[in-house]
């Protein structure tokens, strides 16, 4: 037990020393991560449908 509350002790000083962001610089980066998400799924998406054009041109 004593283990125990001596890992739970160092694991409050840890997260103290953390940095947390902001609540603005939070918000902002979901943002850039959640468009950037969305241009490379429509990138995929593009090239994937590119080459099934192709392949379907060639076995056909």
């Amino acid at each position: 037990m004593n283990k125990l509350r001596e890992f739970v002790d160092s694991v409050r000083k840890e997260m103290a020393k953390v940095s947390w962001p902001q609540r603005q610089e939070l918000i902002d980066q979901t943002i850039v991560v959640v468009v950037f998400s969305i241009i490379l799924s429509l990138f995929i998406f593009g090239v994937d449908r590119v080459y099934t054009t192709i392949l379907e041109t060639i076995y056909s």
